[in-house]
C-alpha cells in the first residue's frame, strides 16, 4: 500500500491514508517522505460511531474523490460512509478468502458482503484466484472485478552483486554454509511450524543448512520452543521484524514460503526480483507467482518431507538453483513490476473518475491533483 501511495503525487493524485495511529506512527518519516497526509483511525469498525464521524468529516472537508479500502472489515466501515459523504468512485481491494470466517453459517454466506457489495463501485482482486473466490464464493458481479497483480520495486529488489551478497552475508554472520531464509509474520498462515518439521529432516541429511526466519508475531514463543525440543536452535535462528528484506535476500541461497494460504505472496516476488530460487506450497495465489519448474519449486501443502527434499535439492545443486533465480527474475520483470500495479490502478482511477475521456484529460488533471 506504501509503494502505491508514494508513486500517486506523480500521477496526478493526492493521497491520503485513513489507518490506526500506531501504524500512521510507525510509517510517519516514509509518508512524509511520499507526501501522504494522514487521518488517524483507531478501529476499522461499523460500530465506531466516533471514527466514523472522524472519517466522515475528512471526506466532506477535503473533499476525496475516491475511496479505496482494503480487505473486507476495512471497507464494511469506509464503503457506506464515502457514499454517504457523496464520494465519486469507491474501491475495495481483495486479498484473500478470510479464513476467520470459515464455520460460522452467517460469515460464511458473505450476505454481508453481497449487501455491501451495493456501495463498491469495483474491486480489486490481486490475484486470479482472488477473483475467482470473489465471484464463486461471494457472488459478487464479475463486471465489478478488475485483477491487479500487486507489485515491487524492481530497483530496490535486484540481483545482488558480489560485494553486496558478502555484506549482506557477514551482516547475518553467515560463512559459506548454505542459507536459507524464511520471510513472513510468525502466525499460522505462514506455516512456520511446516517449516520447522522440515528443518527436523534437513539437519539429517543437511546438517550446515542455516534457517533464517524473519518476521515477528503470536507464535515466536512456540517456534521457539520447538526449535529448543527438536534441537534445532543451531540451525534455525530467528531475526526478528526486518525492514530490509532486500539483504536478507541478498544473503539467502533459497527462499522458503511454506504458508497454508495466500493471496499473492509479496515475500516470493521480492526472493524473484533478487534472482532467489523460491521453495513454495502449492497453493492458490502462490502458484501464480511461482512457476514450478521454471523460477522455483512447489510443494505439496503440508508435506514436510516434500518441503525438505525441496530445499536440500536446490542446496546440492546450486547450479540449478541459480538457473530458477535467473528465471524468477525476468518472471518478475515481466509481471511484478510495481510501475504495473502503479499504471493498473491509476487507470481504475481514470475509469471510475473521468470514463472514456480520462486520457485526453490526464494531462490536464497533473496540474490540479485529485485526492
Amino acid at each position: 500500500m506504501l509503494s502505491l501511495l508514494a508513486h500517486l503525487p506523480g500521477r496526478g493524485f493526492e493521497p491520503y491514508l485513513a489507518a490506526p495511529p500506531d501504524l500512521l506512527r510507525l510509517m510517519g518519516q516514509e509518508l512524509a517522505t511520499a507526501g501522504v497526509r494522514t487521518v488517524a483511525i483507531r478501529r476499522s469498525s461499523p460500530w465506531d460511531f466516533r471514527d466514523a464521524a472522524v472519517l466522515l468529516r475528512t471526506l466532506r472537508h477535503e473533499p476525496i474523490a475516491i475511496v479505496h479500502s482494503h480487505l473486507f472489515v476495512g471497507s464494511m466501515f469506509a464503503s457506506p460512509l464515502a457514499r454517504l459523504a457523496g464520494v465519486r468512485a469507491v474501491v475495495e481491494t481483495f486479498h484473500l478468502p478470510e479464513v476467520w470466517r470459515m464455520g460460522k453459517r452467517l460469515k460464511r454466506s458473505f450476505w454481508i458482503d453481497r449487501q455491501m457489495a451495493r456501495f463498491v463501485d469495483r474491486y480489486v482482486a490481486v490475484s486470479d484466484s482472488a477473483a475467482r473466490h470473489l465471484t464463486s464464493r461471494k457472488r459478487i458481479p464479475a463486471g465489478k472485478i478488475q485483477t491487479i497483480f500487486n507489485g515491487r520495486d524492481l530497483a530496490r529488489f535486484h540481483p545482488p552483486s558480489a560485494a553486496e551478497r558478502r555484506e549482506a552475508r557477514a551482516a547475518l554472520g553467515l560463512g559459506a554454509e548454505p542459507a536459507a531464509v524464511v520471510l513472513g509474520r510468525l502466525e499460522p498462515q505462514k506455516g512456520h511450524a511446516l517449516m520447522i518439521e522440515a528443518a527436523a529432516v534437513l539437519a539429517r541429511s543437511l546438517p550446515a543448512l542455516k534457517i533464517l526466519f524473519a518476521g515477528s508475531g503470536g507464535l515466536e514463543r512456540e517456534l521457539r520452543a520447538r526449535c529448543a525440543a527438536a534441537g534445532l536452535t543451531a540451525m534455525v535462528g530467528f531475526l526478528g521484524y526486518r525492514s530490509d528484506p532486500e539483504v536478507l535476500f541478498a544473503a539467502a541461497d533459497i527462499a522458503v514460503l511454506p504458508s497454508l494460504y495466500e493471496g499473492l505472496p509479496l515475500a516470493a516476488i521480492e526472493a524473484m526480483a533478487a534472482a532467489r530460487p523460491v521453495v513454495a506450497t502449492d497453493i492458490d495465489g502462490v502458484r501464480e507467482v511461482v512457476a514450478d519448474g521454471g523460477s522455483g519449486l512447489l510443494v505439496r501443502a503440508g508435506d514436510a518431507h516434500a518441503l525438505a527434499q525441496a530445499i536440500e535439492r536446490l542446496a546440492r545443486f546450486p547450479i540449478l538453483a541459480r538457473q530458477l533465480g535467473m528465471n524468477g527474475r525476468r518472471r518478475a520483470e515481466r509481471h511484478f513490476d510495481l510501475r504495473l500495479q502503479v499504471e493498473g490502478t491509476v487507470s481504475l482511477y481514470e475509469e471510475l473518475l473521468t470514463g472514456g475521456a480520462a486520457a485526453a484529460l490526464r494531462n490536464l488533471s497533473r496540474g490540479g491533483g485529485r485526492r
